[in-house]
């Protein structure tokens, strides 16, 4: 597949991943959720699911479909700049707690998910 190919399906990937991501943000606040547990919920499912790739060996051996689904749909359905206006909006309202909560499950649970989607990974190829 050409170079253009592959980027239009990391751009149609990407589109399918931020419509994931919206989704998300729209039934947390139709359930009155803050938004920060939309952004936590597709950022952990972002990262188990790109730990399993990298297990499945997915960007080495099928380059195409690791393009559109890692770097598209992923890479669009996880959201790094929105995590941090969270946190910057949860520091300055106080919510110090929460804020603290919010980054540990981000962080610690969401390297925790990578890692248990790399074993699952590998144990799928064995």
């Amino acid at each position: 597949m050409s170079q253009f190919g592959i980027a239009c399906l990391v751009g149609l990937g990407g589109a399918i991943g931020a419509l994931a991501r919206y989704g998300a943000s729209r039934a947390a606040a139709a359930k009155k959720k803050p938004g920060f547990y939309a952004t936590l919920a597709v950022n952990l499912a972002g990262s188990f699911l790109m730990g399993l790739f990298i297990g499945c060996r997915l960007e080495s051996g099928h380059a195409v479909l690791y393009a559109f689904a890692g770097t598209g749909i992923l890479g669009g359905l996880t959201t790094y700049s929105t995590l941090n206006v969270q946190k910057a909006s949860l520091l300055r309202s106080g919510a110090k707690r929460t804020l603290l909560y919010y980054v540990a499950a981000t962080y610690a649970v969401g390297f925790g998910l990578t890692a248990l989607g790399v074993a699952i990974g590998d144990m799928m190829l064995t």
